[in-house]
C-alpha cells in the first residue's frame, strides 16, 4: 500500500480497512519524509487488486481528475478536479527543503486520478478550499524502485 507519510507519521498502530470492510494490521516497509511518501505492508486473505500508476509528466493544465478516498472517515468520498499545474514547485508552496514538483489542482481529496484510471498522484498538502497539491506518480514510481531496489539488497 502507498500512502503519504503524513497520513501515517506519529501512529502506534496502523490499520488498513479495504472497501469491503475487511481490517489489517500493517507495518511501515518504507518512508521518505522528504517527499512524503510510504509504503504500507499487510497481508490480506486473497490477491487484491491494484491501481495502475500513470505518467504524471504527460499530465496537462486543464485535464480533469478524480480524487477518491476517505478524508476526515468519511468512506467511499469520490470528487472531480482540474489540474491547474503539473510542476508547482515544493519551494513555492514554502517547502524549503522540496526538491519535488507537485500537481496541483481543485480536487480535494486522497488518490488523484485521471479520468482513464490511472493514479497520476496522491494528495499531500491542501492549502485552502480548491487548492490542493499532489505528489506525482513519477516520484511515487521513482520511490517505489529504490526501495525495492533496497529490499533486494
Amino acid at each position: 500500500v502507498v500512502s503519504s507519510t503524513n497520513a501515517i507519521s506519529g501512529r502506534q498502530q496502523l490499520k488498513v480497512q479495504l472497501q469491503n470492510g475487511d481490517t489489517y494490521e500493517a507495518t511501515i516497509k518504507d518512508i521518505d519524509k522528504k517527499s512524503d511518501i510510504a509504503t504500507i505492508k499487510i497481508h490480506p486473505k486473497k490477491k487484491l487488486p491494484v491501481l495502475l500508476l500513470g505518467h504524471s509528466a504527460d499530465l496537462r493544465p486543464g485535464e480533469f481528475v478524480v480524487a477518491i478516498g476517505s478524508p476526515f472517515a468519511l468512506q467511499n468520498t469520490v470528487t472531480t478536479g482540474i489540474v491547474s499545474t503539473a510542476q508547482r514547485d515544493g519551494k513555492e508552496l514554502g517547502l524549503r527543503d522540496s526538491d519535488m514538483d507537485y500537481i496541483q489542482t481543485d480536487a480535494i481529496i486522497n488518490v488523484s486520478m485521471r479520468c482513464d484510471g490511472e493514479v497520476i498522484g496522491i494528495n499531500t498538502l491542501k492549502v485552502t478550499a480548491g487548492i490542493s497539491f499532489a505528489i506525482p506518480s513519477d516520484r511515487i514510481t521513482q520511490f517505489l524502485t529504490e526501495s525495492q531496489d533496497k529490499q533486494s539488497k
